[in-house]
């Protein structure tokens, strides 16, 4: 009987999604280098410091420190994007790219481009998350339970 081999993607295939994670990569920086040198954190951090901590928030400051939030909020999930472009760049060099973490399958190509740092393919991704979606109901109905056990002594 022959041994079977570990499913691995064709170096081609490898050299084209390192090249297209390197591009993501590559707009990511220039973007965060771009908003970083715009000034425009250091503006709004400048008027928040004016207005200080007060209770009575202007409509203009609340709207700043809404717009600062959302900054924040999305150099935040732009730095978590990034760990997951470098993870991939990885997992090419390891020959381990477009491998399903789950079933051990190739991912379809088609899913890679779309989303390039998955590490599982549709159907394990959907398990997953229907096994996440059905803890997290057994743990709310656990909670309730707890609450309505409290609220009967």
């Amino acid at each position: 009987m022959a041994e079977q081999k570990d499913p691995k993607m064709s170096k081609k295939d490898l050299e084209y999604f390192e090249s297209l994670l390197l591009e993501k990569r590559r707009e990511i920086v220039a973007a965060q280098v771009g908003s970083s040198s715009s000034g425009a954190f250091h503006t709004q951090k400048h008027q928040m410091d004016m207005v200080g901590y007060s209770n009575h928030l202007t409509a203009d400051a609340a709207s700043d420190y809404t717009s600062l939030e959302t900054s924040f909020d999305l150099a935040a999930r732009e730095g978590k994007y990034l760990i997951y472009l470098e993870e991939a760049l990885q997992r090419i060099k390891q020959e381990t790219f477009g491998v399903c973490k789950v079933c051990k399958k190739l991912i379809p190509k088609a899913r890679l481009e779309a989303v390039p740092t998955a590490t599982k393919c549709v159907n394990c991704k959907e398990e997953t998350k229907r096994k996440e979606r059905e803890d997290h109901r057994i743990e709310m109905a656990r909670a309730f339970a707890e609450q309505h056990r409290m609220q009967q002594k």
